[in-house]
């Protein structure tokens, strides 16, 4: 029974066409006019513009609890405590505030791949202040609209840019205390360019937390057939295989970055219970947790 799947998974790994776009870290950036102000556009690789297509589609019904985004929603249960807890354990938060709703106050937090802002929010109520950067127009659009709506109160602690990383970077060089990429590698092409990115704006000691899906059979067939195709997890055509990537792989290029590697932790989908849990295996998804070395 496992001789098929062997040769499945060595038909993917082997045999599939390896291609790399110059995807984010590559995007051109030029000048044009509007109503005689000189506005900054960005082009971007046919296949980065798909990602942001597809996104783009999604962005009405965001932060509908019960529509496509769900299980984006759901998986704060799981990424929020464990962004709060990689930032408490270097010890760079006022131990009085550990136990409290503003335990990330004055953390400065860039999560790149914002999207809509589920999880920007949900970081922005431990008090942190984050700011949100996201290739997508509409999208940000609607992170916007909702902070503006139904979250006034988090207004001076989030800022959304759209904006690539490359770019953003160019102006905050070493300096977030964090950088949070969840559920974005997966759509990412050229990963060692796009986490070079990421970490030249993290402060030396300051911490990257990624969570994504890994490159296994296992995940391909229950979290992208299965979860896009039959259940309805993820809207179809949001994962693909050539772009995942494992633990492993991730931590080599983080390692090449002067980056070292505290923690992975594995995590699943419960079809039936519809929540994130947390496994000891990363055959699934894993979160992850390395440390910019000073």
């Amino acid at each position: 029974m496992l001789s098929p799947l062997i040769k499945i998974q060595r038909h993917l790994l082997v045999g599939t066409p390896h291609h790399r776009y110059a995807q984010i870290s590559a995007n051109k950036i030029n000048n044009s006019l509007v109503n005689g102000q000189t506005q900054r556009t960005h082009t971007h690789t046919v296949s980065t513009q798909k990602e942001i297509d597809h996104h783009a589609k999604l962005s009405a019904n965001w932060w509908d609890l019960n529509g496509p985004m769900q299980s984006l929603h759901k998986l704060n249960e799981l990424r929020v405590p464990f962004i709060r807890d990689g930032i408490t354990s270097r010890g760079n938060v006022d131990p009085k505030l550990i136990n409290t709703t503003k335990v990330l106050k004055d953390q400065a937090i860039l999560e790149v791949g914002c999207g809509g802002g589920i999880l920007t929010e949900a970081l922005a109520r431990l008090n942190a202040n984050v700011t949100g950067v996201d290739l997508g127009e509409d999208v940000i659009i609607t992170a916007r609209e909702h902070l503006e709506i139904h979250s006034p109160d988090l207004k001076n602690n989030v800022t959304y840019k759209i904006e690539p990383i490359e770019v953003h970077a160019k102006t905050k060089l070493n300096h977030y205390d964090a950088v949070v990429c969840s559920e974005v590698l997966e759509h990412i092409d050229d990963k060692a360019g796009f986490l070079t990115h990421c970490v030249n704006t993290l402060k030396p000691g300051g911490s990257i937390f990624i969570t994504t899906m890994n490159k296994t059979i296992p995940l391909w067939i229950g979290g992208i057939l299965l979860a896009e195709n039959v259940f309805g997890i993820a809207p179809k055509n949001t994962h693909h295989w050539n772009k995942l990537a494992s633990p492993l792989d991730v931590q080599r290029i983080l390692s090449a970055l002067g980056c070292q590697t505290v923690l992975t932790n594995g995590f699943t989908y419960n079809v039936c219970r519809r929540r994130w849990k947390w496994i000891n295996s990363n055959v699934m998804c894993y979160a992850l947790q390395a440390i910019k070395i000073e």
